[in-house]
């Protein structure tokens, strides 16, 4: 019997009229013997994907799901069934949505998935999942709730993690903690400030496998000298980019509820050219390419090598040229969407003050200078490097098998002999159908460690930041933006210090 179930007939049977209050048992408080349970907001393709890890673990019950989406096969993937498919065998039901073309998608969908998977693997389940388009609603209704996980699109994140820290739930969050600076910042004071509430941002997952501590160990050693330059690329954007807002108006999809999709956002006329994976080339929905593999890759750099929030950023970017009706090539900028390939030059300070380092990000094909001792083949289509005075070391995307290059034969030998242990694998499972990042995140809930995981949400404060300020450097057509962490200002361009904040919709203030 879980705490919710015992709570309900203990309170009836002594003829009470309402639950226990959490503030009874103590602000997040879950007796170990419980299973944690959680309401699921977003229901989209990525929500969908990882639902098993969650179904999975004996130690947590969805109980819940919200999306202003009620079911839609349009989703983008990558490949044509995958999702599907994968699903099928998560339910073990291979017919299921035979027919069908496309991505599944919505609350209905992912209430299908969690009850089926429930009935077939939990002894003595036999309940319903809620599903509502609102997870204010939801999680007004279901009040006692432990946790949460919210993995909607980018713009919403940091509103629904605030609104639950202030609801007193556990969060799971998909990256990233927000697409504007100060409502990201906003997320981070609030985990800072409740320590009884456990958080995890799933990028940190990715960790698994990293090479950062090996590279450590050669810099710290002095195999490139002096630390100058990181660089990270990817070839992201794979979803589509549009230099124009939309002009056409399509009406907009039975069970989808555009008006609550946009949330805080300012109004604007429905268009599918900004839901679902296409919100990411938006500045007002998405924060860019960055925002969606950066954090992945530069997590345990910013950790491993200490490094602080950017103190300036500048971008430089692909260029639309188009013709006029007079025939006249005009150049395409536009503040309302990235581009389809950039690149992001931060400085970013050593948290011990021992000076700083260059940081750059490439994406949509672009990649740093091939240095001495590669050819132009030996960088893959995404990847890092870090660039000293005396050689580089170049890796995978997120660091992965390290290789020393540019050095004498000598030196290679001598510096090769250094190794380092590998970061956790924090997906390896480390109790029943739990790995070990999300048996961290349940221990925080449930008292059992004694410092918080290491995805805390505060833990990528420094690295939020600095992703945050380089959409801002774009959004001003790549003017050099200084920035001052303290105050959290952008200290040399006002219209750019503006655009750390959202203009928010009347009646979405941030809570």
């Amino acid at each position: 019997m879980n705490r919710r179930k015992f709570i309900t007939q203990t309170t009836a049977a002594i003829g009470m009229v309402s639950v226990v209050p959490r503030s009874v048992l103590g602000r997040g408080f879950i007796a170990p013997s419980d299973k944690i349970t959680m309401v699921h907001i977003g229901c989209g393709y990525q929500g969908l994907s990882e639902i098993g890890a969650l179904l999975r673990c004996p130690q947590i019950e969805v109980v819940g799901v919200a999306d202003p989406n009620q079911q839609s096969n349009d989703y983008i993937g990558w490949s044509l069934n995958g999702l599907r498919n994968s699903l099928r065998r998560l339910i073990d039901e291979p017919a299921w949505l035979e027919g069908i073309t496309g991505h599944p998608g919505g609350r209905d969908v992912m209430k299908y998935v969690i009850e089926t998977y429930y009935k077939k693997n939990r002894q003595g389940w036999n309940g319903t999942i809620q599903a509502q388009e609102d997870y204010r609603e939801l999680l007004t209704t279901m009040r006692d709730v432990d946790s949460v996980k919210i993995i909607p699109c980018d713009h919403l994140h940091s509103y629904m993690s605030v609104d639950c820290f202030k609801r007193g739930k556990h969060q799971i969050m998909h990256k990233p903690l927000g697409n504007k600076l100060h409502e990201s910042m906003k997320v981070v004071d609030m985990a800072n400030a409740q320590k009884n509430i456990a958080t995890y941002i799933l990028a940190y997952s990715s960790s698994s496998g990293n090479g950062i501590n090996q590279t450590k160990a050669w810099i710290d050693a002095g195999a490139i000298g002096n630390l100058r330059e990181i660089h990270n690329w990817s070839n992201r954007p794979v979803w589509p980019q549009y230099a124009e807002i939309p002009a056409e108006r399509p009406p907009i999809p039975r069970g989808f509820n555009w008006d609550l999709w946009l949330g805080p956002a300012q109004w604007r006329d429905y268009s599918p050219k900004y839901t679902h994976c296409c919100f990411r080339g938006w500045f007002e929905f998405g924060a860019g390419s960055i925002a969606d593999m950066g954090i992945y890759s530069m997590i345990p750099v910013f950790k491993v090598l200490g490094l602080g929030s950017a103190i300036s950023a500048a971008a430089r970017f692909s260029r639309v040229v188009k013709c006029n009706y007079d025939l006249v090539p005009s150049q395409v900028l536009n503040t309302w969407s990235y581009p389809d390939a950039a690149a992001f030059r931060f400085e970013i300070p050593y948290k011990n003050g021992n000076g700083t380092v260059f940081f750059t990000w490439h994406d949509g094909g672009m990649k740093p200078d091939v240095p001495y001792g590669l050819g132009e083949d030996d960088l893959s289509a995404e990847g890092m490097m870090f660039v000293g005075e005396k050689g580089a070391i170049i890796a995978g995307f997120r660091g992965e098998s390290p290789k020393l290059i540019g050095l004498r034969d000598a030196d290679l030998k001598k510096y090769n002999s250094i190794t380092a242990p590998g970061l956790p694998n924090m997906n390896e499972q480390v109790s029943e159908g739990t790995p070990r990042w999300l048996q961290g995140w349940i221990d925080d809930i449930k008292g059992n460690s004694s410092s918080k995981n290491p995805g805390s949400f505060e833990f990528v404060r420094e690295l939020t930041e600095t992703y945050n300020l380089g959409a801002v450097s774009m959004m001003r057509n790549g003017k050099k933006l200084l920035y001052d962490s303290t105050t959290r200002t952008v200290t040399n361009d006002e219209e750019g210090n503006k655009l750390l904040h959202r203009d928010t919709r009347k009646g979405w203030e941030f809570v």
